[in-house]
């Protein structure tokens, strides 16, 4: 007999909704992870949402845990729409929604999911093993974090990706380099600007993109001409908030609408920070990077500047999905999976070529769609999830029907 029926191994927005739904429907499970740690130690003090504040909610199995709702609890000031929610404000409720639907969260680190008879064997640092039917993989991007060959070859004393950068105190004094031009690079540019760091940001596009804003009211014809859903707004959000019709999409396709729908670009709440405020080299890409008397000189190619000399390098260079990457799930395991470029495919509701090994959140993008990446993702695979590993359970750890990884494909 297995500990218990399924181990969710994270406990951010996915892990904590997924956890959520599964409790709702009666199913005996583990959760392990800090939660929220990924926000609370990875993200940049004075960060805000990049999400409209309803959109910054988590899928829950009643629909009544959210942003709006902990305002109004604690009789704190909220706007539903333009916010933008503080980094703080969304742990506070984040913390709030743990508290009241995933108390039972252990902070325990997961280092192997191994197969066994019936199901899978969960290996922790700090606890005894735990034998499950299922698993539920929700580890969000941290094992994922990229940075470029021109980049690779510096020590951490030179180069931090922004996923490391948390106290922005480190780089008082010093000229620091953002290479990136997608929200991380460019938010965290001007924060360190207005803590009085000489910051340039370097960008391969030509020019940076900004994001326009939403209208501060949608009446409900509105709601009909210009659709708002978790993700963004508009008939082109809702397509590719909907995982049925991204799945019909040609592969290649899928590739590449899974990276750049949303992105890079900045919010446009920020544009007035950079803008003609942060020096912002654009259409430049970096060639070779030096380790020169302490820093780090960046040869590049543009029209503007060869050179730049640099005491730090922060790289907001992203992330690449890469099963492989994983420390916890063994080459044995890995190599049962059905993956697209480095990405486990999974069915719609999560589940890989492996029965009860299951995904959730950015690892998915190519199965589910770009809300894989975003907290908007909770909304449209969550409760699919719970339901399919809840049959799973009823059935004694046997595929009600049989998973199907592989995305549909338009005939």
């Amino acid at each position: 007999m297995p500990d218990t029926e399924v181990v969710i191994i994270g406990a951010g927005p996915f892990g904590l909704s997924i956890s959520a739904h599964l409790s709702a429907l009666g199913i005996d499970h583990l959760i392990a992870g800090r939660p929220m740690d990924t926000w609370r130690t990875h993200m940049p003090d004075g960060m805000l949402m990049k999400s409209e504040p309803y959109a910054s909610t988590i899928a829950s199995p009643d629909g009544k845990y959210t942003v709006a709702a902990y305002c109004g609890a604690r009789g704190l000031d909220y706007v539903d729409r333009v916010g933008p929610l503080t980094r703080d404000r969304f742990l506070e409720y984040a913390d709030w929604y743990t508290a009241q639907l995933v108390p039972q969260v252990r902070d325990e680190t997961v280092t192997e999911v191994a197969p066994v008879d019936g199901g899978f064997r969960v290996t922790f640092a700090n606890a005894a093993p735990v034998l499950t039917r299922q698993v539920v993989v929700a580890t969000g991007v941290l094992p994922y974090q990229y940075l470029p060959d021109e980049l690779a070859g510096l020590s951490a004393e030179l180069v931090t990706h922004t996923a490391k950068v948390h106290h922005l105190d480190q780089f008082k004094g010093r000229r620091v380099a953002v290479v990136g031009a997608g929200q991380s690079a460019l938010e965290t540019a001007a924060l360190l600007h207005e803590a009085g760091v000489s910051v340039q940001v370097i960008a391969r596009t030509p020019v940076v993109s900004w994001n326009a804003p939403n209208p501060a009211e949608v009446s409900g014809l509105q709601r009909i001409q210009r659709p708002v859903v978790p993700l963004c707004e508009g008939w082109r959000c809702a397509f590719w908030n909907t995982p049925h019709a991204f799945r019909r999409l040609p592969e290649s396709y899928r590739i590449a609408k899974a990276r750049t729908v949303l992105g890079p670009s900045g919010s446009w709440w920020l544009k007035d920070r950079v803008d003609g405020v942060v020096d912002v080299l654009a259409g430049h890409r970096i060639r070779e990077a030096v380790a020169r008397d302490g820093g780090v000189r960046l040869v590049l190619d543009g029209p503007r500047q060869p050179t730049v000399e640099a005491d730090h390098v922060i790289a907001g260079t992203g992330f690449r999905i890469d099963l492989a990457r994983l420390p916890f799930v063994p080459q044995q395991l890995s190599s049962s999976v059905k993956t697209l470029n480095g990405h486990p495919l999974v069915s719609r509701v999560g589940q890989t070529s492996v029965p009860g090994l299951y995904f959730a959140g950015a690892p998915t993008v190519l199965s589910i769609g770009p809300s894989a990446r975003f907290i908007a993702g909770t909304h449209t695979l969550a409760a699919q999830l719970a339901r399919s590993v809840a049959r799973r359970a009823r059935a004694g750890g046997k595929a009600a029907r049989p998973a199907q990884p592989e995305p549909a494909q338009v005939p």
